[in-house]
């Protein structure tokens, strides 16, 4: 590796002399919002139908739905189906990109991609189930051989990951989100493709910073902090 890398402990001491971490209630209420029209205005007949998502929901004044990790985390469990895969697909990356139609448009291409709602719903199982290794969910979505999808990259594919997997009564997460603002953070690589290898050990160093920091309610309280620390 070019960088080197952060320890637990020097994670650690960087969130603890930082502007505190946040609560568990603080994470999943971390709420983005975002505009459907920027979905619908193209979506096409070479997508899967349009997910409920973007149909149901009080929007804001400006035509803006919200969602909250929470509420994703809900989404998540109720996955069964390709359509569903892609109701979730949609919900997610409308947290993850919010109110910029550049970012949003990045996103449609993957939903004209041949079987997009088999290949998600394919990672998105795995990372459901317990007993998969993380990294084998994370590499699914990562080779061609598997589910692999052209415009998903590590950076919203580990978010699908994340809120399919959800939260357990253990402090430490089985996924969490890897983008570059966190990998800065820890002065990993700065790139768009980390291996399945660098994830698990992103989530072996993340979930054993937890026990440096025992006011730490749980791993992705650290990765939102890392996000912006």
């Amino acid at each position: 590796m070019a960088r080197t890398r952060k320890t637990a402990a020097e994670i650690a001491d960087l969130l603890r002399n930082g502007k505190g971490i946040p609560t568990v209630s603080e994470v999943e209420n971390h709420a983005i919002r975002f505009y459907p029209r920027h979905w619908l205005n193209r979506w096409d007949e070479n997508m899967p139908g349009i997910p409920s998502i973007l149909q149901s929901g009080e929007k804001d004044s400006k035509g803006r739905l919200a969602l909250s990790r929470g509420d994703l985390f809900t989404l998540g469990t109720k996955v069964e189906t390709a359509q569903d895969a892609v109701n979730f697909y949609v919900a997610v990356c409308s947290w993850g990109a919010g109110a910029k139609a550049r970012d949003i448009y990045r996103r449609i291409p993957t939903l004209s991609e041949p079987d997009v709602g088999g290949k998600l719903l394919g990672g998105i199982m795995l990372a459901k189930d317990s007993n998969v290794e993380s990294e084998d969910a994370y590499r699914s979505f990562w080779t061609r051989e598997q589910y692999r999808l052209k415009g998903l990259g590590p950076a919203f594919f580990t978010k699908l990951l994340y809120f399919a997997a959800g939260p357990t009564d253990s402090k430490k997460m089985r996924h969490l989100i890897l983008d570059r603002k966190v990998a800065a953070s820890i002065d990993w690589p700065d790139k768009a493709w980390w291996t399945p290898s660098e994830y698990r050990e992103y989530l072996e160093l993340i979930n054993n910073v937890v026990e440096h920091l025992p006011e730490a309610e749980r791993s992705d309280c650290l990765e939102m902090r890392l996000f912006n620390p």
